[in-house]
């Protein structure tokens, strides 16, 4: 029976994870050509013309398009008033925020907030592993000189801490972000992918 239970848990590792990744990537594919399908059809091509695919094409080129505008200061003001508002609303600037930093989180380099895997020597010469989020303070001189703020992710979860430490007792790894976050999520049992 334990052959067996081993056995099961072997097989439901190896399959749970490309099972779910492969049902993301369908879902995402499959919301895409549902919604704009009935922007094609009924706009641009007629029925008989229209070939599965289109509508999550032309999500793809609108995300481009709109990523494309975001440079333009006119779009970029307009946007930034429409999250202004979005941030006053009570239960809906607490969802946005969080999906927010999420995209942040795994989009463009320039806009991720973790750019730099750091690790924090705490008491008794513990290390944990963290991502440099602040190197500096000058904006609230009541913290202090030469402190930075550091994010120690908590394992499986999305939560953690942000602590404030003398820059001292911080040092940088060569480690890529994505590794670290998947080190942390997992505790340590993530292993970096073969090349």
């Amino acid at each position: 029976m334990k052959f067996l239970a081993k056995l099961f848990l072997r097989g439901l590792a190896a399959i749970l994870p490309m099972a779910l990744t492969g049902y993301l990537v369908w879902w995402a594919v499959a919301t895409g050509e549902r919604l704009l399908h009935g922007i094609v059809v009924p706009h641009l091509f007629s029925e008989d013309r229209y070939w599965p695919g289109m509508g999550f094409v032309l999500s793809v080129a609108l995300v481009m398009v709109t990523g494309l505008l975001m440079y333009s200061f006119v779009v970029r003001k307009i946007w930034g008033r429409i999250v202004a508002l979005l941030e006053r609303i009570p239960v809906v600037k607490s969802i946005y925020g969080m999906v927010v930093d999420v995209v942040r989180l795994f989009g463009s380099a320039e806009e991720r907030p973790f750019r730099k895997v750091v690790l924090v020597r705490l008491a008794d010469g513990i290390e944990q592993i963290g991502f440099l989020t602040r190197e500096d303070f000058v904006d609230l001189p009541d913290i202090g000189e030469r402190k930075i703020a550091v994010y120690l992710p908590m394992s499986y979860q999305l939560g953690g801490f942000t602590v404030v430490v003398p820059r001292e007792q911080v040092r940088e790894i060569a480690m890529k972000v994505e590794d670290a976050l998947r080190f942390c999520v997992t505790a340590g049992v993530a292993r970096k992918a073969e090349a």
